[in-house]
């Protein structure tokens, strides 16, 4: 019900800013989500613990990355990330009334399933990229419902990041899960921890350092989650 109240609130502005055709306007009704997303996150109970925060520059230029366990991840990201940012959405929502005609100008979509259509949402991202937005990205690509800490990390969003030269910026969200489990429908109010790291450079993951580059972000995300869960998996209750 908060968040149906919410959206009623914000299409109006959304919709108002895309009419206008104004790229002023357009850019600055990206902000308006990630506001929703502070408030939506507080009326559920959820108390964000943000830090590292002196990682990102709100005026940068990153793709961002996290672990990806629960469906509220993408409203955590919106809440936290403070630069003008950009989202991936999976592609049928483009078929929902009004949402997905927003969504359409506002992010870019994806059909997971489809390795053609992942390899065109790249250039999309690309193009968008060139317009200077960062973008936010689950390598993961759907939440992991494993007890082991990751899933499989696509390349994706490390090609990006060789091909375009903007750094990737990797986020750990650590109790997303427990806030909102993957196949319930219940919210549960508590603390969730963000963690922010150093921007990696590009050039890590370009030509043989692909691998590479994507185990360093693996282990950077691993070291956080072991403060929190020392049986090394998600078998137990997080240290929250």
């Amino acid at each position: 019900m908060v968040f149906i109240v919410l959206c009623l609130l914000l299409f109006p502005l959304l919709v108002i800013a895309v009419l206008s055709r104004s790229r002023r306007l357009i850019y600055l009704a990206h902000f308006v989500p990630t506001r929703m997303a502070r408030v939506c996150l507080f009326l559920f109970g959820i108390r964000l613990d943000v830090r590292n925060k002196e990682y990102v520059d709100p005026r940068g230029q990153y793709i961002f990355i996290s672990n990806h366990r629960s469906l509220i991840d993408a409203v955590v990201a919106g809440a936290v990330i403070p630069n003008y940012v950009k989202f991936l959405g999976k592609a049928e929502m483009l078929k929902w009334p009004v949402l997905g005609y927003l969504l359409d100008k506002f992010y870019v979509p994806v059909e997971r399933e489809n390795k053609e259509d992942r390899g065109k949402s790249i250039l999309a991202v690309q193009d968008k990229l060139s317009s200077g937005a960062s973008f936010f990205i689950c390598p993961e690509g759907t939440c992991n419902k494993s007890d082991e800490f990751f899933g499989r990390f696509y390349n994706g969003a490390f090609r990006i990041s060789a091909d375009t030269g903007i750094p990737v910026l990797p986020l750990t969200f650590v109790g997303s899960g427990e806030r909102w489990p993957r196949g319930e429908s219940y919210i549960y109010p508590g603390r969730l921890i963000v963690y922010y790291h150093a921007p990696i450079p590009a050039a890590a993951f370009r030509g043989d350092g692909m691998d590479e580059g994507k185990q360093h972000v693996i282990e950077i995300m691993r070291k956080d989650l072991m403060e929190h869960y020392p049986s090394g998996d998600y078998r137990h209750p997080g240290l929250l």
